[in-house]
């Protein structure tokens, strides 16, 4: 039976190269990196499942594309997004394409996930790129439907990366709360999938896409680096306890994550252009 596949993250994680392993070996399935854009309106929908079919009244091309999905599952060819822009809409895929669904959660380390984000200019003021990302695909500390909102209580004051690292909170707590559903195929971390000494890329790749010659050597895909147009500073106590917290459940250590959270390494290091 041809399937359904939906990656869940928060973006930053390796989508575009996982997208294009996954296209090399999988020549009879459809594979897609971000179709839309931010154009699924997460936000709009995030935690609100009265909100899915007044944003699909609205949003034609989200309409189209479920559509476009389920010609393919009938003509018995497989689907696989490995964009992240989608995450919110997982609960309505369920119910949509039922025991055909599956969906695995990649995760990468709060402070360079928020650092990346913040490279691309989201929620930093007087950068123009990265503006609609931020107003329709992220989760902002203000947003009615928030897991942390103890957290939020101090969004007034929070930085653009601290904002960027509550995003982080919101969207992989909710990647957390779908574990139970059918169709949840693992949690994969990426530091693991790069792991000099082991790495596990070509594992999560069969058990993500199915059996097939992966070609994991390659240097990975990433076209999108930017330099990081802020400063990372100190971190709301109440936030930083959270993302530790959420951290350790989503398996990081806390002495990874002691090694991961250095300012002055991040600001560095994201401060260059990368090769």
């Amino acid at each position: 039976m041809a399937h359904v596949r939906f990656l869940l993250s928060t973006g930053r994680t390796s989508t575009q190269n996982i997208a294009s392993v996954l296209q090399s070996a999988l020549l009879e399935t459809v594979v897609e990196h971000e179709p839309l854009g931010p154009d699924y309106f997460a936000r709009h929908v995030f935690r609100r499942p009265r909100s899915y079919f007044g944003v699909l009244g609205k949003h034609v091309p989200i309409q189209r594309k479920l559509i476009a999905i389920e010609d393919l599952l009938a003509s018995g060819t497989s689907y696989i997004d490995v964009g992240w822009t989608c995450y919110a809409w997982l609960p309505y895929f369920a119910d949509r394409f039922k025991d055909q669904l599956g969906f695995a959660h990649v995760v990468r380390n709060p402070f360079e996930t928020a650092t990346s984000h913040a490279t691309h200019g989201i929620f930093v003021p007087g950068v123009p790129r990265g503006r609609r990302t931020e107003k329709i695909a992220v989760i902002h500390p203000e947003d009615p439907t928030v897991h942390f909102k103890k957290v939020a209580q101090n969004a007034a004051e929070f930085s653009p990366y601290e904002k960027n690292l509550f995003n982080w909170l919101e969207i992989n707590q909710f990647a957390l709360d779908q574990y139970e559903r059918d169709g949840f195929i693992g949690l994969y971390r990426f530091e693991e999938l790069y792991n000099p000494d082991d790495p596990k890329l070509s594992a999560f790749l069969t058990d993500f896409g199915g059996e097939a010659d992966y070609n994991v050597t390659s240097k990975p895909v990433d076209k999108s680096q930017k330099i990081l147009p802020t400063t990372i500073d100190t971190v709301d106590q109440q936030l930083l306890d959270a993302v530790f917290d959420l951290a350790t459940r989503l398996g990081y250590s806390e002495d990874d994550l002691e090694r991961y959270w250095n300012p002055g390494q991040l600001q560095q290091k994201y401060s260059a252009r990368r090769r």
